[in-house]
């Protein structure tokens, strides 16, 4: 028992400094997409510097061989990957990093569906109900922080439900796997796959992009390092060691987190007001995930 509480910590902690870092991610990219660089090169800048990343740090850590049915797993999500890291940047085109956060409160809701789906997780009163209370503390977070010139467009919104399909997927398929293999296992083959697909697409932007040209200013190439090195490699190194301890719905109702930690980080540098609504909705997000934590597992429910 004490070890099952300890492995619930390890997971809960790693995913809790996931979406610390996801939080800052909208406001990094969106000073570098698309002024600096297009969406395509983006993308696959990311893929390129992650896989470089977890290839050298595979050369110091045991060698694992994967099996071939779980190359095609990883080949999967290696799609999913792509498909959500490319929907992300290219949302960021026609939407401001406000409205993203606002979206990507559906994330938890999408996430239970496709795990009670595929996984064969039910969906129980208390963990909808976490579900609710979580996506509420989101709403409130936000629509109480709206200011009349924030960008909004149907398309990106469109894009952004997009990138959730696509994250969720991805949640779902290496939930499979991730307890055969260690993270950067996984993550050296998934990013390697991804950044191949995303060649096609970005090569021909590549001329667009001052930041690849050498032309950009100084500030977005050290925004375009934040999202590489902490909101790529770190992010997605954690996100397997969360998914070894806690289930896909849990870990993805850590993302209502995001729109609260980008607000205390504008607060911080005097973007934004402390106000009431900020509060109330850091204690709807934090029973929101405590009532989906503490929800019952497949393995618990009599059949």
């Amino acid at each position: 028992m004490v070890n099952s509480q300890k492995s619930k910590w390890i997971g809960h902690l790693a995913v809790l400094t996931v979406y610390i870092i996801f939080g800052v991610n909208p406001n990094c990219s969106k000073a570098v997409v698309p002024e600096y660089i297009t969406p395509e090169a983006y993308t696959a800048l990311r893929l390129f510097v992650g896989s470089a990343g977890f290839w050298i740090i595979s050369l110091f850590t045991p060698h694992e061989k994967v099996a071939k049915r779980d190359m095609w797993t990883i080949v999967f999500g290696a799609v999913s990957l792509y498909g959500t890291l490319w929907a992300f940047a290219e949302a960021m085109r026609y939407i401001s990093p406000t409205y993203v956060s606002l979206v990507s409160a559906m994330s938890p809701l999408v996430v239970m569906l496709m795990a009670a789906i595929f996984l064969k997780e039910p969906i129980t009163t208390r963990k909808a109900m976490g579900v609710f209370f979580g996506i509420a503390g989101a709403l409130i977070m936000i629509l109480f922080s709206l200011h009349g010139d924030a960008r909004y467009s149907n398309l990106g919104a469109l894009l952004c439900l997009v990138n959730i399909l696509f994250y969720a997927t991805y949640l779902i398929i290496t939930r499979a796997i991730s307890p055969k293999y260690s993270p950067v296992t996984m993550m050296k083959w998934m990013f390697l796959f991804s950044f191949v697909f995303s060649l096609p697409a970005a090569i021909p932007t590549v001329k667009d992009s001052p930041l690849l040209m050498g032309t950009a200013p100084a500030m977005a190439y050290v925004n375009m390092g934040i999202v590489a090195l902490f909101a790529t490699v770190l992010a997605y190194y954690l996100l397997p060691v969360a998914l070894r301890h806690i289930r896909p719905t849990t870990v993805s109702m850590y993302s209502n987190l995001q729109p609260f930690i980008t607000a205390i980080l504008a607060i911080a540098v005097g973007q934004d007001v402390f106000t009431w609504n900020k509060p109330v909705a850091l204690v709807l997000i934090i029973f929101g995930v405590f009532l989906v934590t503490t929800s019952r597992a497949k393995g618990d429910i009599n059949t």
